[in-house]
Parts: structure tokens; C-alpha cells; sequence
């Protein structure tokens, strides 16, 4: 009898704990959920802004990436490290193996990497990213990328606060916020005065109103004839924070087409960090 009465106990409990896994583990939110109702450009800012990450520190444990250029593709996996508003530790490991091929280092003024695969590295400046992926970027718009967080684009413009840059709506019951002059570039579009529109940025960020989180940003720059854009989407609970597991962004101009998906798994946040960067002796220098 006893043990009969064990056993039920001992099922009960596993039941129980089943359930409480399943029910943690589905951790991932629906996008859309919430209809979005109107509210004030500066309230929509300021709940973007409380609902945004807070951190000190971002330690992807492990990331997996798909990337393509020019129709050549290729994987790669790896960690990222971030101090916020000082570093960016990236290293970038075989698909198969786990060997490391590269490690870069960004702070707010230069761009490091080291190829230990032809044991080489370089020093650089933002240009890097213009040079080699076509886009123009600074340490705290690739942070606010990577960190699923609000960043503007001046395309040369002077910067000027967020609030008095773009202006909020509802669009397909998510809340956008388009640059101040989109109103005017929509409508050089639609008349195709294409050479008219180079003195404009544009920008469009949207956000799901029931995670009050990006979902979606565009970027155009029409002297390049460039378009950007950054895609979240299957958010999760990581700690007690919400974060997208799957990043994607596109560059596209006349002359190249640059995809890549990131898959973000084992994220912490607020360690101490170590951000180890030394360069071997034997390594050479280059000038990219």
C-alpha cells in the first residue's frame, strides 16, 4: 500500500514538474498580440525607451549565422561580448570544429580584428564598414543593432534629439516611427523624383505594441541608392529580460546584395567579463 501510495506521489510530482518546464520553457512571444491604440509621439518614445534592454553588460554565449554576399554563401558560429557604451568583443568560430578563425574588438573609435588563420590582423577605423560591407556605421548604432535598440541614421545630417527627429503612427496596428521628413519622401517617390531625394534621410522603426520592441527598421539612403534593413523577430525571456533570438539585416544597392540571420542562444546578462584581445608577435599587420 505504501509503495502504491509512492509511486502516485512520486507520478504526481513528476507531472508537476513537467508542467512547470513546459509552461517555462514557452518563453517565446507572439508578436501582434495587442491592438495598438493611439497615444503621443513623446509617451510612445518614453515606453520604448522603459521597455528597451536595460544592461551592463551582453554575453551571447552562442550564436550561429548564415551569411550571404554577392550570392556567395556562408556559415559561421561563435560569441559576442558587449560593455555598453565602451565594448564590442565578436569571436567568430568554424561551423564544424569550433576553431576560432577571428576575433574582433570595436570600441567607439576603431575597428580590430585578428585572422588566425592567415595570422594577420589590422586596425581601423568605422570606414571599415563602408569598405568592406557598404555601410555606414558607428560604435552606437552597431550596439543599438545588436542590442534590439532604438538608434537613428542622420545620413550626415546634424543628430538632433529622437523625439523631434521622427514622428509616430499606427500603421497595420503596429506603432512606426518614420524620420521627420518621410511625408516628403513618400512623395517624391510616388513622383519619381528620384534625384531630388538625396538631401533626405529616411528612416522607419516598428514596433510591436504588445512587447513595446522593435521589430523591424529601414534605412534609405538615397546618394547611395542603399537600403538597410533589421528584422527581430522570436522573442524570448533570457533572465527577466526580453530579447530576440533571431537577428537578420540586408544591405542592397545597385552594385551588391549583403543578407546574414543571426541565431542567438545562452544569453546573460550583467557578468563580469573578461574581453581578451592579444595579438601574437608573429602576426602581421595589414592595411585593409
Amino acid at each position: 500500500m505504501k509503495n502504491k501510495l509512492h509511486s502516485k506521489i512520486y507520478l504526481g510530482a513528476m507531472v508537476l514538474i513537467m508542467a512547470f518546464i513546459q509552461f517555462s520553457c514557452k518563453t517565446t512571444y507572439d508578436l501582434g498580440v495587442i491592438k495598438a491604440k493611439p497615444m503621443s509621439d513623446a509617451k510612445l518614445y518614453r515606453n520604448l525607451i522603459d521597455s528597451s534592454l536595460h544592461y551592463n553588460t551582453l554575453f551571447v554565449k552562442k550564436y550561429s549565422a548564415n551569411y550571404t554576399i554577392d550570392g556567395v554563401k556562408k556559415s559561421f558560429k561563435g560569441a559576442i561580448k558587449i560593455q555598453k557604451d565602451s565594448l564590442i568583443w565578436i569571436s567568430i568560430t568554424a561551423p564544424v570544429g569550433g576553431l576560432e578563425v577571428a576575433r574582433l574588438m570595436i570600441t567607439q573609435d576603431s575597428v580590430k580584428m585578428i585572422d588566425r588563420m592567415k595570422k594577420k590582423y589590422f586596425i581601423d577605423d568605422y570606414d571599415f564598414f563602408k569598405e568592406k560591407l557598404n555601410v555606414d556605421l558607428n560604435f552606437k548604432s552597431l550596439q543599438a543593432i545588436l542590442t534590439n535598440s532604438v538608434f537613428q541614421a542622420t545620413n550626415g545630417e546634424k543628430e538632433k534629439s529622437f523625439i523631434r527627429s521622427f514622428n509616430g503612427r499606427i500603421v497595420d496596428n503596429m506603432y512606426v516611427f518614420t524620420s521627420e521628413k518621410s511625408r516628403k519622401v513618400d512623395r517624391k517617390l510616388r513622383k519619381d523624383k528620384l534625384k531630388r531625394l538625396s538631401r533626405f534621410g529616411y528612416q522607419r522603426v516598428d514596433i510591436d505594441p504588445s512587447l513595446m520592441r522593435i521589430t523591424d527598421v529601414l534605412v534609405k539612403d538615397f546618394i547611395d541608392l542603399r537600403d538597410v534593413s533589421v528584422k527581430y523577430r522570436d522573442f524570448k525571456m533570457y533572465e527577466d529580460r526580453k530579447f530576440p533570438q533571431r537577428l537578420s539585416f540586408e544591405v542592397v544597392d545597385p552594385k551588391h546584395l549583403l543578407s546574414c540571420s543571426v541565431k542567438f542562444n545562452k544569453i546573460t546578462f550583467d557578468d563580469y567579463l573578461k574581453f581578451s584581445f592579444k595579438i601574437s608577435s608573429k602576426y602581421e599587420r595589414i592595411y585593409p
